[in-house]
């Protein structure tokens, strides 16, 4: 299988939204951020991969507030993860390679739908047919650490 390269990702997102703009002077439904979402983070095999549409038990991660301080309640809570890198930032994309302790690479990508105040997600191994549920219980830790960071930064917002 093809590795996709991030800038040709980028170039199909960018193409993606200027047809929707088309679509949409012409009188049709544009896609909704969580549409293109959901189908930019599909997993094509779920023996490796998870995400916040489709995987049970994994919700997309809730926010409050704007999509700046989103991305930096996601950035915080990367920061409590030493195997985490972040290898390509947008404002409302993040992409973070994870290294496991043997060398094995996971790619997760996070894409923040301001309107809905939900950051969507797929955590999916680079390598190898099946990932032993590594993704799952990634993103589930995650999850969590996600939560208490974003709770941490609410009480300090109010002090």
């Amino acid at each position: 299988m093809a590795k996709q390269n991030p800038i040709r990702a980028l170039v199909g997102l960018m193409l993606a939204a200027a047809l929707t703009a088309t679509a949409s002077e012409n009188g049709t439904k544009p896609q909704s951020s969580r549409e293109t979402n959901q189908e930019a983070l599909s997993c094509l095999l779920p023996s490796n991969c998870v995400n916040s549409f489709n995987s049970y038990g994994l919700e997309a991660l809730a926010f409050e507030g704007d999509s700046e301080q989103a991305m930096a309640l996601l950035r915080a809570t990367l920061a409590t993860f030493p195997e985490a890198t972040i290898v390509s930032s947008a404002p409302l994309y993040l992409e973070v390679i994870f290294t496991t302790a043997i060398g094995f690479k996971d790619q997760i990508e996070f894409r923040i739908d301001e309107p809905s105040k939900r950051i969507d997600f797929r955590s999916r191994s680079k390598f190898g047919l099946y990932d032993f549920n590594k993704n799952r219980s990634r993103m589930q830790d995650f999850s969590a650490s996600f939560k208490t960071v974003a709770v941490d930064a609410q009480k300090a917002a109010k002090n």
